[in-house]
């Protein structure tokens, strides 16, 4: 099935791609048609009980239309279909900037304003998955207003929202509040330092179901939680904060993460953490940085232009505690890895993971994930 459903997928980029690259009204009116495509190989075993698994799967498969209206308007609607789930809205956005202002008002469903690695598209994180706390923690798109400011050297945005497009949570829907900044102390040609802080504060609707915290072991096709605290919380705070470096060819980046969780009438709250460093380096390229996060990377000599692309590798140590109180749970993990980009639009990337938990419903697990990525 899988196989079948990325023919399609493929096929019908392609064909927009080559129908629709842009289209542009008048000079200040613009329409662009985006996506991307990652598929999955996985090879792994996880212990109590004693799985194996083999499967590949689409990761993503995204499609996007955005633009400009004028100079003041912006604007993103974007679709996801990965295996075996629905269609799904992911970011659809408009983004209004006031005339000689360097104030972005932006309203719509798009993500709270959270961590490095969250922040961070998912086309260009070092790993093939995001840290462990950005998923346990549940950064997430939800509709909402927010008003952001940026400069040279520094960013800031604040928001508040209620929840997400898909959500069944009635009338009476959760709401959660975010801000994050990041600067710039040293920011030139060869060496660039990144320094940020991010704040949510969630809570759930009356009708919502109370909120839990779990995580898998790295790969997405693990059939279960490899931790879970069950659901037991009302409202929760988060707080965190981000490092990075990048000198020429070389990067580092790290984050740690604090949340409090508010149990509901039954039972206890509870303070979670998490945090993950990791180092990498670039072959025939860079990696690059815009807007306060990670950005597409700079590949010197792509292939079919004269070389044959760029190779990074990359080690990361994560870890997930969920332990406190009657709650159980907690993940380490190490993984190591290995990208070749042709072109700066393409990517062919291996990592190698061993998950151990010292308390949930399994006790370790490791493998190999493989991912195809291309986008547009």
């Amino acid at each position: 099935m899988a196989y079948k459903s990325l023919k399609g997928v493929t096929v019908s980029l392609a064909t927009i791609t080559m129908m629709i690259s842009e289209t542009s009204w008048a000079t200040d009116k613009t329409l662009k048609v985006g996506g991307r495509v990652q598929v999955d190989y996985t090879t792994a075993n996880i212990d109590t009980p004693d799985t194996n698994i083999s499967d590949i799967e689409i990761r993503r498969a995204r499609l996007n239309v955005s633009g400009k209206y004028g100079s003041n308007i912006k604007y993103k609607f974007e679709i996801n279909k990965a295996s075996g789930k629905s269609v799904k809205v992911e970011d659809a956005y408009i983004q209004f900037i006031p005339s000689n202002s360097k104030v972005k008002i932006k309203l719509g469903q798009f993500k709270t304003h959270n961590s490095l690695d969250e922040q961070t598209s998912s086309r260009f994180i070092s790993t093939l998955e995001r840290s462990a706390f950005t998923d346990a923690f549940s950064f997430d798109r939800r509709v909402g207003a927010s008003v952001g400011t940026s400069g040279d050297n520094f960013t800031f945005d604040a928001g508040v929202f209620t929840t997400n497009l898909e959500s069944d949570g009635g009338a009476e829907k959760g709401h959660a509040i975010s801000a994050r900044g990041t600067f710039n102390p040293i920011k030139n040609d060869q060496t660039l330092v990144h320094l940020g802080t991010s704040w949510r504060y969630r809570k759930k609707g009356q009708t919502e179901s109370d909120i839990r915290y779990r995580q898998r072991p790295f790969t997405h096709v693990a059939p279960n939680r490899i931790i879970d605290t069950g659901r037991f919380a009302n409202k929760d705070n988060f707080i965190g904060a981000e490092a990075a470096v990048i000198h020429n060819n070389l990067w580092a980046s790290g984050e740690y993460a604090v949340l409090k969780a508010k149990g509901n009438d039954l039972n206890e709250n509870a303070d979670f953490s998490g945090f993950y460093s990791e180092i990498g380096m670039f072959i025939g390229g860079k990696k690059t940085y815009k807007g306060g996060k990670f950005n597409r990377p700079k590949v010197d000599r792509p292939l079919g232009e004269g070389g044959i692309g760029a190779f990074s590798l990359v080690a990361r140590y994560d870890s997930l505690d969920l332990e406190d109180g009657p709650y159980i749970g907690a993940l380490k993990t190490l993984a190591v890895g290995a990208d070749w980009w042709p072109t700066k639009y393409t990517r062919l990337g291996i990592n190698y993971f061993n998950a151990d938990a010292e308390e949930g419903t399994a006790a370790s697990a490791s493998g190999l994930v493989a991912r195809l990525q291309f986008d547009f």
